[in-house]
């Protein structure tokens, strides 16, 4: 079921555990600093004899891969180290080094733009013909091109012709690594500079008159389009059926093979209607036909195209047809206010990739893409002492199948940050087991409010990278990764409790 997928692969999602947790009210956040007493040579020994025996005493990790790193912050110096050198596939984890190189190439002030350009031919305004320049924005939604059709109509123009360009980065939607049966999914749409409510779209599914007949599927957003789904999926774009009443309800997505999406399952007769979400087929025509049913509501209607403009395709030599005069521009918010709720936390796959592409873009590659994103991680990897040789990187946010990194790389990322002037804006927007976001079987242990980390989770994966608020010896660093796994999830997600609460608690 897609939404079961869905779960395997969004690294903030708790659905295991999170029932267990729900009713522990969130715990006082405590954040990691310097200082305290320092780690004696007995207590490191100590450390390590005491995490050693949970491992062993516990079946979550047996049969399975798994790494272990722990540093103090302040001196780097090894607490605790299992496999700490070996490569993990990284789920969502990866994600610490896309939003620190980001902040560190970019900068917590940036701000992605779109722009609504007049049209010009050879330096000469074209009558009522504009377009979109698409940023890259991951926030950007539905409301702001309602606020872009509003400006044209203040114009006071009667009918307009708007191309889109979303030749910012290139056109590979999907990261090499990415498995088939995500396509279409929510949590992995396409990858486009025009980017629009995340390229997902939430459809409605309401039941029939009857069990056994169909049930309707319809869009929530009425200036959202149903044209490119329609193409997409032909007739078939819904399976849905009307169950009985008081059956369960089971409306879901199912990804065909070239990608497209259904709505399949049953929703019970008498239901009230369920919401599923599903990655649009085409983002640049979505956000097209969506701005023209902005326009059409506010009485612009749609012209002929000035001539044929193909921005996604940039020819060798500059167009004769180029953008003019911006008559409505659209910044995101900050990226340091954004790396937190709509990055991180929330663990943004989408967001995780058009950063990669800013990144490529950012460092001269025109248009930017997956490939120039990772060189210059790469770089800036090395820069900061990490041997690129050590990973294999193929996106942003970790769903690649052939992404691998080993726990000292992740240690080294979350070392740099704390030691520039990013570190509290790093703090301040990872999730704190027990007390902010999704971390797992933290809540109600000692460690709770004192975890700052990522997760990362996906089929048979687990990752936990970030920082320690000890009780008596300052900040500790670490890294906690697991793949070739095939346990039961509440004790894992036990078992890494009680690792993280001993560091924590040091002993005491």
């Amino acid at each position: 079921m897609a939404r079961a997928i869905a779960a395997c692969v969004l690294a903030a999602f708790a659905l295991l555990g999170a029932s267990s947790q729900a009713a522990v009210a969130p715990a006082p956040i405590v954040a990691p600093t310097l200082g305290g007493t320092p780690w004696t040579a007995d207590e490191i020994a100590k450390l390590g004899a005491d995490l050693d025996a949970l491992i062993a005493a516990s079946p979550a990790l047996r049969g399975a891969h798994y790494g272990i790193l722990a540093v103090d912050t302040a001196t780097g110096s090894t607490l605790y180290d299992r496999n700490s050198t070996v490569e993990f596939q990284p789920a969502s984890t990866l994600k610490l080094v896309a939003g620190s190189s980001a902040l560190e190439k970019l900068g917590a002030a940036y701000r992605f733009r779109t722009t609504l350009d007049r049209l010009d031919r050879d330096g000469t305004p074209i009558p009522n013909a504009f377009v979109l320049v698409a940023g890259g924005d991951p926030t950007f939604a539905t409301a702001d091109l309602a606020d872009a059709a509003g400006t044209l109509a203040a114009l006071g123009i009667s009918s307009v012709s708007v191309a889109i360009d979303a030749s910012r980065y290139d056109e590979q939607p999907y990261a090499n690594g990415w498995t088939w049966d995500d396509f279409g999914q929510s949590y992995a749409p396409k990858v486009s500079a025009m980017t629009l409510d995340e390229n997902v779209v939430s459809w409605r599914v309401v039941p029939g008159s009857a069990p056994g007949l169909s049930a309707t599927v319809f869009f929530r957003d009425p200036l959202r389009p149903l044209a490119p789904v329609d193409r997409c999926h032909a007739a078939n774009a819904s399976r849905a059926l009307t169950g009985a009443a008081g059956s369960q309800d089971s409306i879901d997505l199912e990804t065909r093979f070239n990608g497209c999406v259904d709505v399949v399952g049953s929703i019970p007769l008498g239901a009230a209607e369920d919401t599923v979400l599903a990655a649009v087929a085409d983002p640049v025509s979505a956000a097209s036909e969506t701005l023209a049913n902005a326009l059409t509501a506010k009485g612009v209607t749609i012209g002929p195209s000035p001539a044929p403009i193909d921005f996604s395709h940039p020819p060798p030599v500059v167009h004769a047809i180029s953008t003019g005069a911006a008559v409505w521009t659209h910044d995101s918010q900050p990226l340091g206010s954004l790396l937190g709720p709509r990055f991180w936390i929330p663990s943004d796959n989408l967001f995780a990739e058009l950063l990669l592409k800013e990144l490529g873009f950012a460092n001269g590659s025109r248009p930017g893409s997956t490939a120039s994103g990772i060189a210059y991680e790469k770089t800036w990897l090395q820069s900061i002492g990490v041997d690129p040789a050590t990973m294999t990187l193929a996106d942003g946010c970790g769903m690649s199948q052939y992404d691998r990194i080993t726990p000292r790389d992740l240690v080294a990322v979350l070392q740099h940050d704390w030691s520039g002037p990013n570190r509290q804006l790093v703090l301040d927007s990872l999730p704190v087991g027990g007390a902010r976001g999704t971390i797992e079987g933290i809540a109600g242990t000692p460690a709770a409010g004192r975890v700052f980390a990522k997760t990362g989770s996906m089929m048979h994966v687990r990752g936990l990278a970030g920082y320690l608020a000890t009780e008596r010896h300052g900040a500790v660093t670490f890294a906690f990764n697991v793949d070739d796994w095939n346990g039961e999830y509440p004790s894992l997600a036990a078992l890494r409790a009680q690792v993280l609460s001993r560091i924590v608690n040091d002993g005491t």
